[in-house]
């Protein structure tokens, strides 16, 4: 027999309210690019680093939110985030700047409550947490920032690496350089080829840094010239 005071908590537990779903998100209040995709090849891995650019645009001082797929081959084997300052009148931040960590978590998915920055929602990622005063300190020399997203993946031959790009507003992010090197210990790359790839994408060859011979041996265009697609990612392929 159920006593009346158990019966009473049974019947508040049943009917507590469910929680209510988190607001919609708002669009990002600038408009990102990407500034710079680098791959090094190492002995045994490939460590890719894509720069995006954020502008001050209607930024008022918000903390961000910001999703981040992962590429192929697999989960990386490690990652760091820097938010770094891009000076006044330059296209990509400066190599030497360190900036300051982003703090980020380990996501399946993007949640409700992160801008989808690069990659679809779909797939697994991180989420990164861009503090105002961080974004503030970045933005103060010439009114944008970058985010430095650094990924090391297995592999270092053929295979290559597939780069998550993104799309703001529906809107394919602008992609700027390309550079493929080999980083110490490796045997020097001799030929290098990145291509747009996807269901809709593209297929000629994009220019790489420094200056190779695609496999192709078709011409190569510059990245920003490309016309691309909001499900278009980014395959670089290269050989020592």
């Amino acid at each position: 027999m159920i006593r009346a005071g158990a019966l009473a908590i049974v019947v508040l537990l049943a009917a507590k309210p469910k929680a209510a779903p988190p607001p919609p998100l708002s669009p990002l209040p600038m408009l990102p690019s990407i500034a710079r995709v680098k791959v090094t090849a190492h002995p045994n891995m490939t460590v890719v680093v894509t720069e995006v650019n954020l502008p001050r645009g209607e930024w008022k001082g918000e903390p961000l939110d910001l999703h981040v797929a992962f590429g192929a081959p697999g989960p990386p084997r490690a990652v760091d985030v820097h938010l770094v300052p891009v000076g006044d009148g330059e296209l990509e931040p400066d190599d030497d700047v360190t900036g300051e960590t982003v703090l980020f978590d380990r996501v399946p998915r993007r949640p409700p409550t992160a801008h989808p920055l690069l990659g679809r929602d779909a797939m697994a990622g991180i989420v990164l947490h861009v503090k105002p005063e961080s974004m503030q300190k970045a933005l103060a020399p010439g009114n944008m920032a970058a985010l430095r997203i650094r990924m090391a993946v297995e592999g270092s031959d053929a295979d290559g690496v597939v780069v998550r790009l993104g799309a703001s507003r529906g809107t394919p992010l602008t992609l700027g350089r390309i550079l493929v090197l080999a980083g110490g210990g490796a045997p020097a790359i001799t030929r290098a080829e990145a291509r747009l790839c996807g269901p809709d994408a593209d297929d000629h060859p994009l220019a790489v840094s420094p200056k190779t011979t695609p496999a192709s041996g078709e011409a190569p265009i510059a990245p920003v010239l490309a016309v691309r697609h909001v499900s278009d990612d980014l395959c670089v392929r290269f050989w020592h």
